[in-house]
């Protein structure tokens, strides 16, 4: 493990610069466009762009970069992302800003699947795990880095756009100087969507309920702790307590998956997280602390559905279809991530702020009614059938899913995928 994460340093580096620079760019954006006069739903459409664009690139970009290779992809997607941020100085327009943020989605996109790729290469099965855990901590910990760093700007002033583009700029440094080869790339298969339905339809709908949650929060969660009266800083604050909680509870739920069926953690998580985020709330500026507890747990809970529902559907799998439903899964969740800013941004437009709260806790309740409906027409997979709860970050790509060490291949099980997708599955029929 400590040799394979040595030779991949550069990886690592570079997606820390690059989540940071997405964390400080999301949270400066959501704060900047309402100063210089955007509408709420102007605002949304803006945010939107960033999550339509990680949803092409994740189309697009592995097409090209099995054409062209890593190195060249990573340092032109870099280009891109790096450009795009600047932009938003030049002109204050709302169109072309939701154009850059979605150029920034498809740079990232290119990024990520690159960092993704090359570190499915160098994992073995022994390293797998311990490299996707890695993965996940320097990925939700470099966009909180980044999004504490909101504190440190004057307000109207361009230094952090410029240090947002800075950083994303140096990520590509030490990826073009270095001296290890580049791996051949195979983008992953995907299954249609009614296959992913057939397999499991809860973690379907979860998904994609979970894709607009992530983009209400992350989209429009600056505009709504602006209104409430935070200062930068404290929105800094309430940004990272989301990733913080993620931080903190997705594994200790994660396990509690493993011992008992997991509709039954998914339903606690969901309700759970209901309560929660409509305690939370109640608090404005006056009640800092207490805001930012309810979003630490909130935040934990509902983030931990994520890997919660990819885990679901493969406890229906062999390891030779796993990657193949994670990656369709991931591409739901990007689906339903476009349509969340915007759907938040018109939730606030016409009710006020304080539905915003409200709004994402109306959500969860519908969740835990579809998983309740759910438990009543299929029955759980059995306890020692489950494979072990797997913690995947909300910034990947579906190239990620190959580093699940249950997706195990060997010779055989790609010859029977090969020829029928469901071949010998004891519970999709």
């Amino acid at each position: 493990m400590f040799r394979s994460v040595i030779a991949s340093w550069t990886l690592f580096f570079g997606l820390l610069m690059i989540s940071s620079g997405s964390g400080l760019q999301n949270v400066l954006l959501g704060t900047r466009a309402p100063e210089i006069g955007f509408s709420n739903i102007a605002t949304g459409f803006v945010m939107s762009g960033y999550y339509a664009g990680i949803f092409l690139g994740s189309i697009i970009v592995p097409n090209i970069l099995a054409g062209v290779g890593h190195v060249r992809v990573f340092g032109a997607m870099s280009a891109i992302a790096s450009a795009a941020v600047l932009m938003h100085v030049a002109f204050a327009d709302p169109i072309l800003w939701a154009s850059m943020r979605l150029a920034s989605g498809f740079g990232f996109a290119g990024m990520y699947i690159v960092c993704e790729s090359w570190l499915n290469d160098k994992a073995t099965n022994a390293t797998r795990g311990q490299l996707l855990s890695l993965y996940m901590i320097v990925n939700m910990g470099g966009m909180g880095l980044g999004q504490l760093m909101i504190g440190l700007g004057e307000p109207g002033g361009v230094g952090l756009f410029l240090m947002a583009s800075v950083m994303v700029s140096i990520a590509v440094v030490p990826i073009l100087i270095t001296v290890n080869a580049a791996p051949n790339f195979e983008a992953p298969d995907r299954l249609r969507f009614r296959r992913l339905l057939q397999v499991s339809p809860l973690s379907v709908v979860g998904m994609a309920i979970t894709g607009l949650i992530i983009s209400m929060l992350f989209g429009m969660g600056p505009v709504y702790g602006r209104n409430l009266g935070l200062n930068n800083t404290e929105i800094g604050y309430f940004m990272t307590a989301i990733t913080v909680g993620t931080l903190l509870l997705q594994y200790p739920v994660g396990r509690l998956s493993d011992k008992f069926d997991r509709r039954l953690v998914i339903l606690g998580a969901a309700s759970t997280g209901a309560v929660c985020v409509s305690i939370a709330g109640f608090f404005g500026a006056d009640e800092f602390l207490s805001l930012l507890i309810f979003t630490v747990i909130f935040g934990g809970l509902t983030f931990s559905l994520y890997s919660l529902f990819i885990a679901h559907a493969n406890d229906f799998l062999p390891p030779s279809q796993m990657v193949a439903m994670s990656s369709g899964l991931l591409m739901v969740n990007g689906a339903g991530a476009v349509v969340g800013s915007p759907f938040a941004a018109t939730i606030i437009e016409i009710l006020g702020s304080r539905s915003f709260m409200p709004a994402i806790a109306l959500i969860l309740v519908a969740l835990s009614i579809f998983v309740v409906i759910r438990m009543r027409l299929r029955t759980s997979v059995p306890n020692q059938a489950q494979g072990p709860f797997v913690a995947f970050p909300k910034n990947i790509t579906s190239v990620a899913a190959g580093l699940n060490p249950e997706a195990e291949w060997t010779d055989k099980d790609k010859d029977d995928a090969a020829k029928d997708p469901f071949k010998d599955n004891p519970y999709v029929n």
